[in-house]
């Protein structure tokens, strides 16, 4: 604002002072400049036997057009209302706001004001919360909602981080559509349902207004709202002006609600609106740590973005950090830009405007050199495949010319706390460690030995999972949850004790409890009798297996007398629950009796159910049962969460049964579950190398080899360390592959269409590797690595037939029909006619259990590939559609 600007607005304010102190001589007058003017609030009691109209006429009527134009908001009350509507703070709470008059104020004089500049990506440790990051241009079409989400994916996919999304374009919101979620909104869910219960002083879950993106759980969008007649209503109602003058900031509650939510996200993008627009300001000046401006190098836009970068650099955030305010971090994506030489030349130009208009603040960084136009600043080609699609894909060909904005946001991102080194390992000779090297195999459920339990539990993955505060674990078959069931059942969880409520089919010591399909059908049927919901079977079946399993609760006496003595039999468990059952006490007595367990005694209970997804059977009525059952133990634990503190639940459900579970308290598990699945490449081989460093005689080897690597615990080897040991172990490149690197060539081959990765089939490779080396060995030798990596291309035949077994046997019978129409069509990428006699609920099925992935097409027809990993034991070639 320029000074001549500054004068009249404060000749304006004495004007209005002036002639409400002729209406009323006794009133206390405040004049506020915002961002929308000028609010007025006067007080006194001398304003009680008027009207609101009447008020407001008897003190306009000095006052000139001119003045009364500026003047948005008129509160003229007695001191009991003015009690009611809150403080207003003193006179200069507008400035202190973030609103555009201000900003763009200081921004004419930054040459002469600008203070110290201090950046998150300046400090040396790390902020203490999620940092937020909002994307802004003055104009639209620039790209701006397509390279947010485009980040967020890259950010979530690549580098493993927890992801909120929040679109703050209230007029013009988008971020549900190019997520492909905006089917899923619901009525009053949104950014301007939860600000207005902000505003009005109401409770709100941040959680209830996010809807997740992807299968990880580590991506989240926060939708503006459900667009319809009521959704415009809700925005005329939303006043951003009144944020900086209540008590409670309802922009700072929706921050700080998803970032102290379960979710713990690891950073907030926010889409902000374009233009000089009243919300766009104190998401640019106030809360965010960086700022990412998208904008094209046409003259018309040089101007306002020299002006919006000189005004965050004036600006200071809400966030203090070792005593140190922060300015909002700006960074520039240029977009688009054009193919060609003209290319070159606009890039050109964008870099020099950005060295001019942020060079003021090169001598105001105390803890930093100068920006460099060179390393904020990135061009974005016009892509049309981008420009008009309706969704913004996870495909790594579109999300690739995003990475570098992904890299400035993960500076900013506070890092994980390495894992501590360990005690070194001595070695002996490659010989010895061919001899030496084991690689167990076989499936969770049945294999029972201790050396599993140890090495399958390395990563920080799995570790975090174990936490007893996490109540659900998913993953899709074979990434290991049974596994880690098995880990926590051998009481390996300090402190905890664990109970068996539900096991695997095949697990050893299974109890008599752990029930098979024909019980829960009997289950099914007796609740509908009764009139009960699956929640009362839960809890009755959970007092039984504590009380059966766990002598120091049975000092509390039992949870019902039909539990107290079992008989044999098959169905002899059943019958007894169903007594509890017909007892209209029963299920309130067991509720009582855990709430007594939980409040005795100085250990955890920790009550683990697996093998839920095929103990209920196969066929669609034994689904639809076992959605119903799952839906309700899930709950059912909601339910006792606030509870029970020493009773724990931690059930295991198979990822794509927890998709098409609905049920009303589905969003207490955001940031509650977890999910198994081996993003990480060096995480995934680590799980081999913890077995192959067992061996003395490969600690040796690694020496040898690289005398630079530590023979440290495994889990905390670095990425260059792992690479280290997979090379002596198995050899960098790969023959007669088109030289793939061997690392490469594994990752790829044992994903599943959805890109997951099964420790099982790792250890079963190596395994089967091993053997077939030892063999070869003995004809001819090779001492570039203990296994030549030819050895992993002919083992994975074997690997491939283990794996669809696995799958067709134990998990997704119902696939069958699927797999025997790929045989006979014996290649890949498969036609949809190929498919045609198919239900297309099998289809679906088929790609969520990672046997078939959709390629993009031109939308002529659909095309599915099938993945290596199933490939060969199918019999299916690459040759492609006939």
């Amino acid at each position: 604002m320029r000074k001549a600007d500054v004068n009249s607005a404060h000749d304006s304010a004495e004007k209005i002072t002036a002639a409400v102190r002729e209406v009323v001589p006794s009133a206390v007058v405040h004049v506020v400049r915002d961002a929308g003017g000028l609010l007025v609030r006067a007080e006194s009691d001398s304003f009680g036997p008027w009207t609101p109209e009447e008020r407001k006429a008897k003190v306009a009527a000095p006052l000139d057009d001119d003045v009364l134009c500026e003047v948005h908001t008129w509160e003229l009350l007695t001191p009991a209302e003015a009690e009611w509507y809150g403080d207003l703070g003193s006179d200069d709470a507008g400035d202190r706001a973030p609103h555009w008059t201000s900003a763009l104020e200081r921004a004419q004089d930054a040459d002469r004001t600008l203070p110290s500049v201090t950046f998150a990506s300046d400090l040396d440790e790390d902020l203490d919360s999620a940092p937020v990051v909002t994307f802004y241009s003055l104009k639209g079409g620039v790209g701006r909602s397509t390279a947010l989400v485009s980040v967020a994916r890259r950010l979530s996919s690549d580098h493993g981080l927890t992801v909120v999304c929040v679109d703050m374009d209230l007029e013009a919101p988008g971020l549900d559509s190019l997520f492909g979620i905006e089917n899923q909104v619901d009525t009053d869910q949104g950014v301007v349902s939860a600000l207005l219960q902000y505003e009005f002083g109401e409770e709100s879950s941040a959680l209830k207004h996010l809807i997740p993106v992807d299968d990880a759980g580590r991506l989240y969008c926060m939708p503006a709202g459900r667009i319809d007649s009521a959704y415009a209503a809700q925005l005329r109602a939303l006043e951003p002006e009144i944020w900086y003058r209540e008590g409670t900031n309802a922009l700072h509650r929706l921050i700080d609600d998803v970032r102290d939510s379960n979710l713990r996200p690891d950073v907030i993008l926010i889409d902000s609106r374009t233009g000089v627009s009243p919300v766009a300001a104190p998401l640019l000046f106030d809360v965010s740590d960086m700022a990412v401006i998208c904008f094209h190098p046409h003259a018309q836009a040089r101007a306002g973005t020299e002006m919006l970068t000189k005004a965050l650099l004036s600006a200071t955030t809400r966030r203090s950090t070792a005593g140190q305010v922060l300015t909002p971090e700006p960074r520039f994506v240029v977009s688009p830009m054009p193919p060609g030489i003209s290319a070159t030349r606009l890039a050109e130009r964008a870099r020099s405007w950005v060295e001019a208009w942020t060079a003021i603040a090169g001598s105001r960084r105390e803890t930093a050199q100068r920006l460099s136009a060179e390393e904020i600043t990135h061009m974005i080609p016009y892509n049309a495949e981008v420009a008009f699609a309706d969704t913004v894909g996870a495909s790594r060909g579109q999300l690739t010319p995003y990475a570098r904005i992904a890299d400035w946001i993960v500076q900013i991102v506070p890092e994980p706390t390495p894992a501590p080194a360990v005690q070194s390992r001595t070695s002996e000779s490659k010989a010895e460690a061919l001899r030496q090297l084991s690689f167990s195999t076989g499936t969770a459920e049945i294999l029972d030995h201790e050396e599993f339990l140890q090495d399958y539990v390395v990563t920080r993955q799995v570790n975090e999972t174990a936490a007893p505060d996490v109540p659900l674990i998913l993953g899709r078959k074979g990434t290991g949850k049974t596994a880690l069931f098995r880990w926590l059942a051998a009481g390996k969880l300090a402190e905890w004790e664990p109970v068996l409520v539900t096991t695997p089919n095949q697990y050893r010591g299974r109890p008599a409890w752990s029930f098979g399909p024909d019980n829960y059908a009997a289950v099914g049927g007796a609740l509908e009798q009764r009139g009960l919901d699956w929640g009362s079977f839960w809890q009755v079946l959970m007092a039984l297996a504590i009380y059966q399993s766990y002598a120091p609760a049975q000092a509390l006496g039992t949870p019902h007398p039909a539990l107290t003595e079992l008989d044999e039999g098959d169905f002899a468990v059943t019958q007894a629950v169903f007594e509890v059952l017909d007892d209209p006490m029963g299920p309130l007595r067991c509720g009582d009796w855990l709430r007594r367990v939980d409040a005795s005694g100085d250990h955890g209970l920790l009550l683990l159910f697996d093998g839920l997804d095929t103990a209920f059977g196969h066929s669609p009525v034994q689904r639809s049962r076992r959605s119903a059952a799952i839906s309700g133990l899930l709950t059912k634990q909601a339910d006792l969460a606030s509870r029970l503190n020493r009773v724990r639940l931690k059930v295991f459900v198979r990822q794509d049964i927890w998709q098409g579970l609905r049920f009303e308290n589905k969003s207490h598990f955001f940031g509650l579950s977890r999910r198994l699945q081996w993003e990480d490449r060096e995480e995934y081989f680590k799980v081999v190398l913890k077995r192959a460093v067992r061996s003395s005689a490969f600690a040796d080897v690694l020496a040898v080899l690289d005398p630079a690597l530590p023979a440290t615990e495994v889990a905390a080897w670095s990425p260059e360390q792992v690479a280290a040991a997979w090379s002596a172990l198995v050899g960098e490149r790969m023959r007669g592959e088109r030289t793939a690197f061997t690392a490469n060539w594994v990752w790829n081959r044992l994903a599943d269409g959805n890109g997951d990765h099964s420790p099982r089939a790792l250890l079963q490779l190596f395994a089967a590797a091993l053997e077939w080396e030892r063999a070869e060995e003995k004809r001819s030798g090779y001492d570039r690595s203990v296994l030549r990596p030819r050895s992993l291309a002919l083992s994975l035949e074997s690997v491939s037939d283990k794996a669809l077994s696995a799958l067709l046997d134990e998990e997704f019978q119902e696939l069958r029909q699927v797999a025997e129409a790929l045989r006979e069509y014996g290649r890949t990428p498969v036609t949809e006619e190929a498919l045609g006699d198919i239900e297309e609920d099998l289809v679906v099925l088929a790609q969520e259990a990672g046997l078939l992935e959709a390629l993009d097409s031109d939308g002529s027809e659909r095309l599915f590939k099938v993945p290596d990993l199933y490939r060969w034991a199918l019999g299916v070639t690459r040759r492609g559609p006939m």
